[in-house]
């Protein structure tokens, strides 16, 4: 969050925030084997919390593992730049995802209200769930 309490973002999509894009740079940076991990910890504390920053973290994992099952493409300009599609993702990180974009869309968050308006959740979630 920037110093006023908001959020820093500039966008709708998924990696259009700040904490968003440390996330994509961090899984860029990880091992490969640690990519998982990240994602799912993301995931899990975005599930789990209602901190804004968790939320943008949780909303970019769940874009990421989004593209590994639908026909998602990650060409947002702050999205990792790893091979999103090589990621082998475990199928019970979906539930974890729908669970992390459900606290999102529940929660009484700006990001809730930025990515609620341009349908960011439902997309991703509709590619989780497909």
């Amino acid at each position: 969050m920037t110093e006023s309490g908001s959020v820093g973002a500039w966008d709708s999509g998924p990696f259009d925030n700040d904490e968003a894009a440390d996330f994509a740079g961090q899984l860029d940076e990880a091992d490969p084997n640690e990519r998982i991990v990240l994602i799912r910890e993301a995931l899990q504390v975005g599930a789990d919390s209602d901190d804004e920053e968790a939320f943008a973290r949780a909303v970019a994992a769940a874009a990421v593992l989004a593209a590994t099952r639908a026909d998602i493409p990650v060409d947002w300009s702050y999205a990792p730049k790893f091979d999103v599609e090589g990621l082998d993702a475990p199928d019970d990180l979906v539930e974890l995802a729908v669970l992390a974009l459900d606290a999102v869309a529940d929660s009484d968050s700006e990001y809730a209200e930025l990515f609620g308006e341009a349908g960011t959740l439902e997309t991703l979630r509709s590619a989780l769930v497909m």
